[in-house]
């Protein structure tokens, strides 16, 4: 085999050109040493590696240091693990070379650098808690995963949802929270509602130290393209509370806190033996997707209000301002459900809709 130039052998090809030298047959030679036949034969074809114990035998019969024969084997197998971990960078690179530019380099502050592959790539595994980034193509790498969609992801979908999950955890673990509370939760939620009135820097800062009171520790990242995620809710090993990670896909204010309630309706209804990740343009939606839709709905929004107020068929912008205040809420999410519900077209009022954005 050769390395970088170098040629490098199998330890077993010293002890082949001892036992043709001594003129002995691989049989003799077992004999002799107290080694098996297979291993003697293993040993010289390079398919098996030279122990302790067989180091102790070849020692004693070639009158040398076990430590001489233990450090060929280390000195080839270290060998070969530069071969193998070669071959890894080049696999990783490849993955690497997927990743948004914009968001690696203003959020995560890695430089996706061809000139020095090694050590960016170190830095995203780092960053991405993984040995190499190709285990981000694992779909089932969060225990019990679920996902309320196809499972026919393509791969860099599963990459990148995995890897801004993963940021997402890494966050949560900094948090400390009470343990979780739902009764807390559902008797506050005039308050949660309130906070769509705030500017998002204050609102995003009273809403993460209620939910903490509440075991629910909220994480907000930046969207990562390609990752197609919109939302996750995944309960923490060993605490008594919920990580729920929302991000800022579309910008839109009103779907993002559509996205928060629709994840803290997860941690509600007691989704708890799996992650739910919700997915952007779902189509699909099973039983408990539903439910966390129809949670996020009727909190923002009183469900026979909202009724009451579709029947009197009056969508101006002064009515929906005081249906909206009504509901102590902003009217940028009467808004967004009026047009998901297609009682209004999608271009009306968007300048009353505000855009939320989280900065690098």
């Amino acid at each position: 085999m050769t390395v970088k130039g170098r040629i490098v052998s199998h330890p077993g090809i010293y002890i082949k050109d001892a036992i043709e030298e001594l003129g002995l047959s691989q049989s003799e030679f077992a004999f002799r040493t107290g080694l098996s036949v297979k291993t003697v034969s293993t040993l010289i074809n390079g398919e098996s590696n030279i122990t302790f114990d067989v180091a102790t035998k070849l020692a004693s019969f070639f009158h040398n240091n076990i430590d001489g024969w233990i450090n060929l084997q280390t000195k080839y197998n270290l060998f070969l693990n530069e071969e193998k971990k070669n071959a890894e960078y080049t696999k990783d690179w490849k993955i690497a070379k997927q990743f948004d530019k914009a968001f690696v380099t203003n959020f995560l502050h890695i430089q996706i650098d061809k000139s020095n592959k090694e050590t960016t790539i170190d830095e995203l595994r780092k960053c991405f808690n993984v040995t190499l980034l190709q285990n981000l193509k694992y779909e089932d790498l969060y225990a019990f995963h679920k996902t309320s969609t196809n499972k026919n992801l393509n791969e860099k979908t599963i990459i990148m949802r995995n890897a801004w999950i993963s940021l997402a955890e890494q966050e949560a673990r900094k948090m400390v929270c009470s343990p979780f509370n739902k009764e807390r939760i559902l008797a506050h939620t005039n308050y949660l509602r309130s906070l769509t009135l705030e500017k998002p820097e204050i609102m995003s800062k009273k809403l993460k130290e209620f939910l903490l009171e509440c075991g629910v520790k909220l994480v907000i990242l930046p969207f990562l393209r390609g990752s197609n995620t919109n939302g996750v809710t995944k309960w923490i090993p060993n605490e008594d509370c919920v990580m729920i990670a929302v991000n800022d896909c579309g910008k839109d204010a009103d779907k993002i806190w559509f996205s928060i309630f629709h994840e803290i309706g997860h941690a509600i209804k007691n989704h708890k033996r799996h992650p739910t990740i919700s997915y952007d343009k779902n189509k699909i939606l099973d039983s408990e997707e539903r439910e966390a839709n129809e949670f996020a709905k009727n909190s923002l929004i009183n469900k026979q209000d909202f009724e009451n107020f579709v029947k009197s068929n009056d969508f101006s912008i002064a009515s929906i301002k005081k249906f909206a205040k009504s509901q102590n809420v902003a009217p940028f999410i009467v808004i967004g459900r009026l047009q998901k519900e297609e009682l209004i077209g999608w271009e009306r009022y968007q300048s009353y809709k505000p855009k939320y954005a989280i900065t690098f």
